[in-house]
């Protein structure tokens, strides 16, 4: 990125100095048009008339989408068309080839010009019959794509040059116009549905007779709020009442809505839910707990979402983490530390994801989060039946699980909304509803969103899904993606500029993988349970840890999946080649072989000579990886991952220095490799 910025830059000013050269006054040289990573892509349907065309942002030149699915929620399931246009910006002069898999109709244009085009069959790729010269600088790609009858199908462009064998376009190669009108409406759709969502809309301004929303696609909009049955044994009663005065002042991102109620009300309310259940005998901390739940903050990578006692942050990454201040207010200790340990038990569409803590650890972290020096709050003294019955005319009980009868709703219904009213308005107690603190980006979002509301949620398009959520559950927060360092990441770049950090607190230095390929790298069955907490971590020896995403985790995995061009099923396994596989036994080993065993166990057997950081045991990869994957990783480590401890053992023109074994050829070599501990997979089982 910053080579091709640099590119860009010396252009401009190379510009710049001959046009100055030739004396008198000049026009000011223009300034290059912001861009940003990836693609625009453009959906239409077809077959009906005159679509109204669907813009979003795509990070790949790829696409999957199954039947019954549609690539945006904005689309109907059925025929379709997308149209991607990209930029790929090059440092020097390249001759390359393109090749497209799948299924479905494709059509690829370079700088103008048709190098691909006609029907895509499973196992009958379209590739370029001649190599296509690329310029330096900027070229121009356009990709159409038509699926099959159904509405399904699916594309993947490769391309391939010299040094580097078939593989996608990198994110961070691609470009587009950043101040695209088209795709600014589009993702203001994108923004408007999630907000819907996440704001719960739908559960006061339901539908008319159908759909309900118990049958929105994943469920989204049947998310729910804080079970509140028994919040007194949680929360403490001056917290309520602060929070329910100023939720935002707490905490700016919440979704909790300010409603129009006096201090005095607020004190009321907090009486009574602060009578909902008693507060469980509180747990004895000992005088390192705190400091050990200090290290464990950092280790877990609770710092990559959260700051706790820490200066203000300057980068905007860091400043946007969710600050942790106002615990001690909030949390009676034994539920901390319940809740740390499940934080699910008592809200399933909690933003806190499961690190499935031993109860030592939940105990430690919570020992540290309650010796944070917050204000003390003023207490609260209110009535607590007032309380009850202001919380019964608030209808509380809409978004929260609560012991409180549910009389007619006087809210109107989605198809009688005027957007100009009511939560959207600019001042929303004016007409007697709650403050959501929206902002006008947010509101004009919302509203836009509105036409679609009885149609796109209960679309599936898990591309879409995976996209707003990766960010709503803050994936980015943990693993970098796209060539751009996770927030954990710059954490530790400031924590240790000030002071050396221990490689257990640094995620770079732990190996915590990115995000870039991992819908083209995994199984999907395998990927599936790893998200959803059911598979061990390949990386034993990591102090962080996956979290479990049971509710979310599925559909997110299906979006990266369809985001890389290909569905749910996993690769075959085939029967591995015997003879194939004595070469791999022998290239394995240390001394005839490329030394593998020395940083990875295999099987029982553990790595001998670990360097910096040790290897994934081998013979999960046959489980693990997709072949295409595995075989790009070996030819060349560090273009897949610029952190990666790998050698790379292939030159530019695909041989080894093995040259004794299947003379020297590296993907034959490579393959051998596959072959054998596949077949030590059967011996497994």
């Amino acid at each position: 990125m910053r080579r091709r910025l640099g590119v860009l830059a010396g252009f401009w000013l190379a510009a710049a100095v001959a046009l100055s050269a030739g004396g008198g006054p000049q026009d000011p040289v223009p300034a290059p048009a912001p861009r940003a990573a990836g693609a625009k892509v453009t959906f239409v349907r077809l077959g009906d008339g005159k679509p109204a065309p669907v813009h979003a942002r795509a990070r790949l030149l790829s696409l999957a989408v199954e039947r019954g699915e549609t690539p945006t929620p904005f689309l109907e399931p059925g025929l379709f068309r997308a149209t991607y246009e990209a930029v790929l910006v090059l440092p020097a002069r390249e001759r390359v080839r393109f090749r497209i898999d799948g299924r479905g109709t494709a059509t690829l244009h370079v700088n103008g010009e048709q190098v691909l085009g006609g029907p895509l069959r499973a196992g009958k790729p379209l590739e370029s019959p001649a190599e296509v010269r690329l310029k330096k600088g900027d070229n121009e790609l356009r990709v159409v794509f038509e699926s099959q009858a159904m509405g399904d199908g699916q594309f993947r462009l490769h391309w391939s040059g010299a040094g580097f064998g078939f593989e996608p376009i990198a994110p961070e190669r691609l470009a587009f116009a950043a101040d695209d009108a088209d795709l600014a409406n589009g993702e203001r759709l994108q923004q408007g549905q999630h907000l819907f969502a996440e704001r719960r809309c739908a559960r006061c301004h339901d539908y008319a007779l159908s759909p309900r929303i118990g049958e929105s696609a994943y469920g989204e909009l049947d998310q729910s709020a804080p079970d509140l049955r028994t919040v007194g044994s949680r929360a403490h009663g001056p917290w309520l009442a602060a929070w329910l005065r100023a939720p935002h002042t707490i905490r700016p991102d919440a979704t909790m809505p300010e409603f129009e109620l006096t201090d005095a009300e607020c004190d009321d309310v907090a009486a009574w839910l602060g009578s909902l259940g008693a507060p469980p005998p509180a747990p004895t901390f000992a005088a390192e707990d705190a400091p050990k739940g200090r290290v464990l903050f950092r280790q877990l990578g609770c710092v990559a979402c959260h700051q706790f006692g820490e200066a203000p942050a300057a980068e905007p990454a860091l400043a946007a983490r969710i600050a942790l201040a106002h615990v001690p207010q909030k949390w009676h200790a034994a539920a901390l530390v319940a809740y740390l340990r499940d934080p699910r038990a008592y809200h399933r569409d909690v933003r806190m994801p499961d690190l499935r803590l031993s109860p030592t650890e939940a105990h430690q972290l919570a020992a540290f989060l309650l010796a944070g020096t917050s204000a003390v709050l003023p207490a609260s003294r209110g009535d607590a039946e007032r309380g009850r019955r202001i919380a019964q005319q608030q209808r509380c009980g809409i978004c929260h699980d609560l012991d409180l009868p549910l009389d007619d709703r006087p809210f109107r219904r989605l198809q009688n909304l005027n957007a100009a009213r009511g939560c959207l308005a600019e001042q929303p107690h004016d007409h007697d509803a709650p403050d959501h603190y929206l902002s006008a980006d947010q509101r004009a979002a919302l509203r836009a969103f509105l036409v679609h509301a009885t149609t796109a949620p209960f679309r599936r398009a898990p591309l879409d899904y995976a996209q707003r959520h990766l960010h709503a559950q803050r994936c980015t927060a943990c693993h970098g993606s796209d060539g751009v360092p996770s927030t954990w990441a710059r954490w530790a770049a400031v924590a240790g500029a000030k002071e050396p950090l221990p490689k257990d607190q640094d995620p770079v230095a732990q190996g915590v993988p990115a995000l870039t390929w991992v819908g083209a790298k995994l199984q999907p069955s395998w990927l599936l349970r790893f998200v959803a907490g059911e598979q061990a971590s390949p990386r034993p020896w990591l102090v962080a840890r996956m979290p479990a995403f049971p509710r979310h985790g599925g559909p997110i995995v299906t979006g990266l999946l369809r985001a890389h061009g290909y569905g749910d099923k996993d690769e075959p396994p085939g029967a591995a080649d015997v003879q194939t596989a004595r070469h791999g036994e022998r290239l394995v080993q240390a001394g005839t072989g490329f030394g593998c065993v020395l940083c990875h166990a295999l099987g029982d057997k553990p790595a001998t000579q670990v360097f910096e950081r040790e290897g994934i045991e081998l013979l999960t990869a046959r489980g693990r990886l997709r072949h295409e994957y595995y075989t790009r990783w070996l030819l060349d480590p560090l273009r897949l991952d610029p952190d990666a401890r790998m050698t790379k053992y292939a030159d530019d023109k695909g041989h080894t220095a093995i040259t004794d074994v299947l003379d020297g050829d590296a993907s034959k070599q490579f393959e051998a490799i596959w072959q054998y501990l596949g077949s030590r997979r059967e011996e497994r089982r």
